[in-house]
């Protein structure tokens, strides 16, 4: 796309009201900890343990909602996108829940702390539509798309903690998320229908389960409690115990009813 092609686009954009917003799926979560004012202790003689486990639905998962697109985004995107608030596979498989200790700021730092968190517009949808991340942490935002998008993330009472406008296909930015530790809901003024949900923890021990549902922890040795985190799902939590070089496996099922 050439950019003086892109000028109608822009002009568009620079027109599109800053405060258009579509009715996102309700997005809850328990009050997190501050984040800690002292570095976590060195991870010198630590001795490790690894909790791995899957994630699913167990009932008949309902069928994905479906948003009608508009203009020239359909030659792009298609007529329709599918919601991606629930994304479950064979057997009942719960992608994109988070996994996470419930308390881990106070745990020794892990020889491999987790990446920053990318945020990718493909196909007029945000990919993946559930990160995990520290809290100020640097986001990685990505356009794929031969289109214009707008990222505005919100932050507590902060409807617009950042705002970037990603007119060309290819580009990429980068964003610190809020310090302290929550919900990052993420929108599109321009395509309403594009949403996508970052959640944030003052600690390096979390992760998002796989397209199977599957999860992977490599943790302290001791007692440990999971908090087991899904947008349309009551949050649950299980308590293990893991020893040196022990692997706990951890089974996590909602049943459908519980739907939000």
């Amino acid at each position: 796309m050439s950019r003086a092609s892109l000028l109608p686009s822009l002009a568009l954009l620079a027109l599109a009201p800053a405060c258009r917003e579509s009715a996102p799926p309700p997005v809850s979560a328990p009050p997190l900890a501050a984040a800690p004012s002292a570095p976590a202790r060195p991870a010198a003689d630590v001795k490790w343990g690894v909790i791995e486990g899957r994630v699913r639905l167990v009932g008949p998962p309902p069928t994905p909602a479906r948003s009608p697109t508009t203009g020239t985004v359909v030659s792009v995107c298609g007529e329709e996108t599918e919601d991606r608030s629930l994304v479950v596979g064979a057997e009942g498989a719960l992608a994109h829940a988070v996994v996470a200790l419930a308390s881990g700021a106070d745990l020794p730092a892990p020889a491999s702390p987790p990446a920053d968190p990318v945020l990718d517009q493909k196909k007029c949808v945000y990919d993946p539509p559930v990160l995990a991340a520290r809290a100020g942490a640097t986001l990685t935002l990505r356009n794929s798309d031969p289109l214009v998008h707008n990222v505005r993330a919100a932050s507590g009472t902060n409807r617009a903690f950042f705002n970037v406008a990603m007119p060309l296909e290819g580009m990429s930015t980068r964003r610190a998320l809020p310090a302290e530790p929550g919900l990052v809901p993420i929108r599109c003024d321009i395509h309403p229908w594009m949403y996508a949900t970052i959640r944030t923890f003052d600690h390096p021990y979390f992760g998002t389960t796989s397209q199977e549902g599957r999860f992977r922890l490599e943790v302290p040795e001791g007692r440990h409690t999971l908090v087991f985190w899904h947008e349309r799902l009551p949050q649950a939590e299980q308590t293990v115990e893991v020893r040196a070089g022990e692997r706990v496996q951890v089974e996590q099922a909602w049943k459908v009813e519980s739907l939000k």
